[in-house]
């Protein structure tokens, strides 16, 4: 009976795991624009509020932790009123202007580093009215910026109409970052203010000061399901951010050049493999996002995963047409000299005549 009661155990166990994977996926898949939703019914939560800002008597549990290699586009603070209210959306320039062109008349009185000091990675964990006394802003103006600073990813802006190989043409794909490289080290300019904010970090100190004398019963009930809230929006975004750094790392030679000829071939069970993860996590994550190269042409992200096969057919393609007589045991040992790409003869052959037969149509 013992073994039997195990056994159950042990299955129910198994299927708890699956289903927070399928969550997890979905929530990997889940556009970015909604995502930002989900970030705004958040971080507009009382008692996350409470917990992030504080009250003057016990510092906020809630922090934020940057990217390593990230941070916020400079395009953030060229932003107009036309831009906030989304090219593709039919929202009111004059309503937008009237609710948030303060906020942004106060950020750029602040400048760049006060605001993202106190509003964009708060690292200080200061109170509201803390901030607007070191910024020399009116609370009405600091509360306008906060939410500003929420709010901004969940418009429109952050979406355009890149055809992703994977996805229906037309579709709208949300354009996470630009790419930067220094010294050969890639780095990522956000546009959207969450993504640059980073993770949310709990202080588990000042979280148990908070329990014992700094939060309501109602709230004590409900911290549990906020705090798996935030476990789980670090985990989507952590897992998103990683892919993203791969990629870039191991495709540094073509954003060096931008030239096809150089982009690694790929698969995405491998990345997946590097990383710990399924590949259908890879795929969802990929799917319906782009990146702008350093010279700001924008690519989706599935084009860093082209497989051996399309990268074999872009080289070959370019040498055959230089001399097309040239042996296939030749371009097998040009490929692992040049390329590192280890290819038998046969499938040199089979990619030689699937070109010959494309350009016989």
């Amino acid at each position: 009976m013992m073994k039997q009661t195990q056994k159950l155990s042990l299955a129910a166990s198994q299927r708890l795991t699956v289903m927070g994977r399928m969550r997890m996926a979905d929530w990997i898949e889940m556009p970015e624009r909604e995502f930002a939703q989900e970030i705004v019914k958040l971080e507009k939560d009382p008692l996350f509020q409470k917990l992030y800002f504080g009250d003057g008597r016990i510092p906020g549990a809630f922090r934020r932790q940057r990217w390593p290699g990230g941070r916020l586009s400079g395009s953030f603070y060229e932003i107009d009123e036309r831009t906030a209210a989304g090219s593709g959306e039919r929202v009111g320039v004059e309503e937008f202007a009237q609710t948030r062109g303060p906020a942004l008349a106060a950020i750029k009185r602040m400048g760049q580093k006060d605001f993202e000091r106190y509003f964009l990675h708060g690292e200080d964990a200061l109170t509201l009215e803390e901030i607007g006394r070191r910024t020399g802003l009116k609370p009405e103006e600091v509360r306008s910026i906060h939410e500003l600073v929420v709010e901004l990813g969940a418009r429109a802006e952050f979406e355009t109409a890149v055809e992703a190989p994977s996805a229906a043409p037309g579709r709208q794909s949300a354009c996470l970052a630009q790419i930067s490289l220094s010294g050969g080290v890639p780095s990522f300019e956000f546009y959207a203010p969450y993504w640059a904010r980073g993770l949310y970090q709990v202080r588990h100190d000042l979280l148990d000061r908070w329990k014992d004398g700094g939060l309501t019963p109602v709230e004590r009930k409900h911290l549990p399901g906020l705090l798996k809230r935030l476990e789980t929006f670090n985990l989507r975004q952590s897992t998103l951010y990683r892919l993203l750094e791969m990629v870039a790392r191991l495709q540094v030679d073509f954003l060096k050049s931008e030239q096809a000829v150089d982009v690694r071939p790929i698969s995405l069970r491998q990345l997946a493999k590097r990383l710990d993860l399924a590949p259908s996590t890879v795929s969802r994550a990929f799917a319906r996002r782009s990146v702008q190269l350093p010279s700001q042409r924008e690519l989706p992200l599935i084009s860093f995963v082209p497989g051996r096969r399309c990268v074999l057919r872009e080289l070959l393609g370019g040498w055959l047409a230089e001399n097309g007589a040239v042996t296939d045991a030749a371009l097998a040992e040009r490929l692992k000299m040049e390329r590192g790409i280890s290819v038998s003869r046969r499938t040199v052959n089979a990619v030689r005549h699937e070109l010959h037969a494309e350009k016989r149509r």
